[in-house]
């Protein structure tokens, strides 16, 4: 496609997020093109390649968002990292729980899963105007279903109580965007978003090939639809799936960073890479790197972001454990003692989304809660096998688990293993829905508080009927 082409579509994603907040009393209508933007998209989406050009454009687009910025606002709200050492008060907001409608942090990242969203729902004007083969149409269709699938499970989970925080799941979740109209579309509850999700991934499984090079495939769907399962706290869905993909030949390396994609390569079910240049050159991991990296920096400076202390002290606790050695002491012993992370200490990297690390954690848990110990065990053990060395005592202590102290051991494997990907929170809040009689305080902050959940722009607020999320009760 045409850059020029590619422009317009970009300049109308960011056009539809914008109208809609200033048209709530208006009439829905089609969106037409502004002529400013110099070209009608009925001429730049003509061409079976033309399609691929906006489909990749949606990979771009959702890349960026999960470049390290969706991550890093997760762990702002949980319990594994530290208060910014810069003071930002974007961040920090986020990060002390009361992130307000003028927050351009969440503001910022509030818009970017709607530009994929907008781009896959733009596609489907024109499935029936362009001579695909039906081959080239499922697939596309597949991972366009697949795309907004996970921008808007990535969106629900940070602006909406977890799935289970009411018993039918009525209570408010995100806006659902299902066609490109420049319509107002209010907040659906928390069941319908995980319903449309549900649906577009179901058709993606349908549609996508077994195979499809660094894209999204069969597998990465079945993949992301168990782990929205495993979510809601629907294991019993969850179980089938995770098992095709752990049995579909993946397989876990020796290295304990999974961000090396050039190192783990075989257990990446789906992640953001860069193709046709050297590696990742164009950073599709800048956030992380931007608020972690520390090893270009002076010996006593601090990066914006580290590991809290209790997280700290977990990954150092076990000298045979070899993911301690992701543990930076800067001004160790003194009052400004910070504990950094060296797991973005890399130049170019990728962001893997979906791994068999993860699929295992997750089935592991799901037969622990089934009480099926021995099958949980099997899952976790060769994730113990990697971390520790040696190994042996660990896997002793492991085997003679079972029970709540098995389930305990496998939460804790997940936090140790998933640390600073923006999985914590997502975890925590599960496990305060699903399992009432737990008790999950997040920094001292019941899992279910206000502030657990991030506030929309004040943009949203022009619509008419649109309802801000409560706010308060955390600290």
């Amino acid at each position: 496609m045409n850059k020029k082409y590619i422009h317009v579509l970009i300049m109308m994603s960011t056009l539809v997020l914008s109208t809609v907040a200033i048209t709530s009393c208006k009439k829905s209508l089609e969106i037409e093109p502004d002529p400013s933007f110099g070209i009608d998209p009925d001429e730049a989406i003509q061409t079976p390649d033309d399609m691929q050009q906006l489909l990749l454009s949606c990979y771009d687009a959702c890349a960026n968002m999960m470049n390290g910025r969706f991550q890093l606002i997760n762990d702002l709200l949980s319990d594994d990292v530290s208060r910014p050492s810069n003071n930002d008060g974007n961040l920090t907001g986020i990060y002390n729980r009361t992130s307000s409608e003028f927050n351009g942090e969440v503001g910022g990242a509030y818009s970017q899963p709607y530009f994929t969203i907008y781009r896959v729902n733009i596609m489907d004007r024109y499935w029936d105007n362009i001579q695909l083969s039906s081959v080239e149409k499922d697939r596309m269709q597949g991972e366009a279903r697949f795309l907004r699938a996970l921008c808007h499970f990535e969106t629900v989970k940070l602006w909406a109580q977890p799935a289970g925080y009411t018993a039918d799941n009525s209570h408010l979740g995100i806006i659902e965007r299902k066609r490109a109209l420049n319509e107002v579309v209010l907040r659906t509850s928390v069941a319908s978003n995980y319903n449309f999700i549900i649906s577009d991934l179901t058709e993606a499984i349908q549609k996508l090939p077994v195979s499809n090079g660094v894209y999204a495939n069969q597998m990465a769907a079945k993949a992301l639809l168990g782990k929205v399962y495993f979510t809601m706290g629907r294991y019993d869905d969850a179980l089938p799936l995770l098992t095709e993909v752990i049995g579909a030949g993946y397989a876990l390396t020796d290295s304990l960073n999974r961000f090396r994609r050039n190192e783990t390569e075989s257990e990446i079910i789906f992640g953001f890479v860069t193709t046709g240049t050297p590696y990742d050159i164009n950073s599709r991991s800048s956030t992380f790197k931007a608020n972690y990296r520390n090893d270009n920096l002076g010996p006593t400076d601090l990066p914006i972001m580290g590991l809290s202390r209790e997280l700290a002290t977990l990954l150092r606790s076990d000298t045979t454990d070899i993911r301690r050695n992701m543990v930076k002491i800067i001004n160790e012993g003194e009052a400004n003692e910070f504990y950094a992370s060296t797991k973005y200490n890399m130049n170019d990297f990728a962001s893997p989304y979906l791994t068999l690390t993860d699929m295992l954690l997750m089935r592991a848990e799901i037969y622990a809660i089934k009480e099926n110990a021995g099958a949980a065990r099997a899952d976790l053990l060769p994730i113990i096998k990697r971390a520790y060395s040696p190994s042996a005592n660990k896997e002793l202590a492991v085997n003679a688990l079972s029970g709540p102290a098995l389930l305990a051991e496998i939460r804790l494997q997940r936090r140790l293993e998933m640390h600073l990907e923006g999985d914590r929170i997502t975890q925590l809040k599960r496990i305060g829905a699903t399992q009432p009689s737990t008790v999950i305080t997040i920094r001292n902050a019941p899992w279910n508080c206000n502030g657990m959940v991030l506030q929309f722009p004040a943009s949203a607020g022009t619509v008419r009927g649109f309802i801000f999320n409560p706010t308060g009760g955390c600290n």
